[in-house]
């Protein structure tokens, strides 16, 4: 068992009992901040107890210059001091991030799960943990992002203590039950300093916004946010799990797999709740399409829509996916798309519009370049440019993130400031737009709602105004149909 010290740091959420067990192989992320190196310690700690493997893993990523070589430099002597292997990982996130169209927030992200990766290959046949610090304040920061991003039951608890990364590794993040000033507190009392970055502090990045002006709110209101919040994610994490295998036992009994299809039968309308109805429609959809991405409940509508419809009545989904009414209920399959036809999209991140008010952000296209930028309005409607293929927005208006992509069942525009909207197939209509090229046409879209047809009309939802205060230019440029175009 641990001794005094450890015992106290177990019932402030280490549960690392549960999580790290004899002859695993344990890849400790070690950034060098506060929450990583109480993360360390904590593990050298519990080794005095449990046999197991302990490597250090750093990644250097290349954003703040010297700073970030310190960084490495202190987890280095601290890993030395300690007698913990350490590799480094030196990476080029800016580099990345704009090579791959991605926020330098996820571009690093995805770097570091590669870095991770590598090191684990090292161990293969040996169980591996990758052990990561988010502590209970990171996990009150998601659970408020990922609402205010209208995340379902699944998302709105955060993060899990323990997942399945690959086969044999598995990422765990044992400080999930502890509070950022708790591990502070430990780290003074064991006398350990630690680095501090200072982008931590960007209020412009959406999460140290939450951070930093939020989250300080909350706990004015109740000193015991955090914990409360901690409270709810594990409630909603166990009811997303008993809803996940509800699914399941309700998917196997209503669904059946055919060599080219996937049969929904009608007993799943007549005999399930309608929550049940939609999470089976959803995950078989996401099984059929082979991916779960920009899927979402307006999908999950038109299915339930159609069972209603007489036998015979198709409708098109995202990914080629196909439903058809049959007499058993739904029938899905999947109708591949012509060899030239692009279906490519680029989703517009949150971390992308923060560093749009700064710079110009330029994401690359199969067929051009996209580029936005974020500035102050003057409230001169005169200022508002007549291109084909620049458009203004109201950025105050734009509530979600933004994608740019192909046309999807359900997509509409919004055709004025009473909220009137007009589907996406009848405004190509209207305008005589060739039903051949309608599929090559990029849109700007907030999950179904069109914001702007690239070379055609914008929706009214999120025009400029005169009470607009700050504006989002879209540009594309590089292509057949594009900015360069223009005269």
């Amino acid at each position: 068992m641990w001794n005094d010290r450890g015992n106290a740091m177990q019932k402030k959420g280490m549960e690392l009992e549960g999580l790290v067990k004899s002859g695993d192989v344990v890849l400790a992320g070690v950034s060098g901040g506060a929450d990583s190196v109480c993360l360390l310690l904590m593990l050298l700690e519990y080794r005095k107890h449990c046999d197991f493997f302990l490597e250090a893993v750093h990644v250097e990523h290349g954003i703040r210059g010297d700073a970030s070589r310190r960084d490495a430099a202190f987890v280095k002597r601290l890993c030395e001091k300690r007698g913990v292997c350490c590799r480094i990982y030196p990476v080029d996130v800016p580099v990345y991030a704009k090579g791959h169209g991605l926020g330098v927030e996820e571009a690093a992200r995805k770097l570091r799960y590669e870095c991770f990766r590598e090191a684990a290959e090292d161990y293969d046949g040996r169980p591996v943990k990758i052990a990561l610090a988010h502590h209970a304040d990171d996990n009150a920061e998601t659970m408020l992002f990922r609402l205010i991003r209208g995340s379902g039951l699944h998302g709105l608890y955060g993060m899990r203590p323990a997942r399945r990364l690959a086969e044999g590794v598995t990422v765990i993040r044992p400080l999930l039950g502890m509070e950022r000033a708790e591990i502070e507190a430990y780290l003074k009392a064991q006398g350990q300093p630690y680095c501090r970055d200072a982008t931590n502090e960007d209020t412009d990045y959406s999460r140290n916004r939450i951070r930093h002006k939020v989250m300080p709110e909350l706990k004015a209101v109740n000193t015991g946010a955090v914990h409360h919040m901690m409270q709810s994610a594990q409630m909603l994490m166990e009811l997303s799990d008993y809803l996940e295998e509800e699914t399941r036992r309700a998917t196997e009994r209503v669904c059946r797999d055919t060599p080219d299809a996937c049969v929904i039968d009608a007993v799943l309308f007549s005999e399930y709740p309608a929550l049940l109805i939609r999470e089976v429609l959803l995950v078989t959809l996401q099984k059929v399409a082979g991916s779960s991405r920009d899927i979402g409940s307006v999908h999950v509508e038109e299915l339930c829509t159609l069972y209603t419809r007489q036998v015979g009545r198709v409708i098109c989904l995202p990914y080629g996916v196909r439903a058809e009414r049959v007499y058993e209920g739904i029938r899905l399959y999947r109708e591949e798309p012509a060899a030239d036809m692009e279906r490519e999209s680029i989703e517009v991140t949150g971390e992308m519009l923060s560093r749009a008010e700064k710079e110009e952000v330029v994401l690359a296209l199969p067929d051009g370049r996209l580029h936005l930028r974020i500035r102050d309005f003057s409230g001169n409607m005169q200022e508002i440019p007549k291109k084909t293929y620049t458009k203004w927005f109201d950025y105050g208006k734009i509530k979600s993130g933004l994608r740019l992509r192909r046309r999807e069942s359900g997509d509409y525009l919004k055709i004025d400031a009473a909220g009137h909207t007009k589907k996406l197939k009848e405004y190509f209509v209207n305008e005589k737009i060739p039903a051949a090229k309608r599929d090559a046409i990029w849109l700007l879209a907030t999950g179904s709602e069109i914001l702007w047809v690239a070379g055609g009309r914008i929706g009214a939802g999120c025009k400029v105004g005169e009470n607009t205060e700050k504006i989002l230019e879209v540009r594309l440029s590089g292509g057949n149909d594009c900015e360069d175009q223009e005269n």
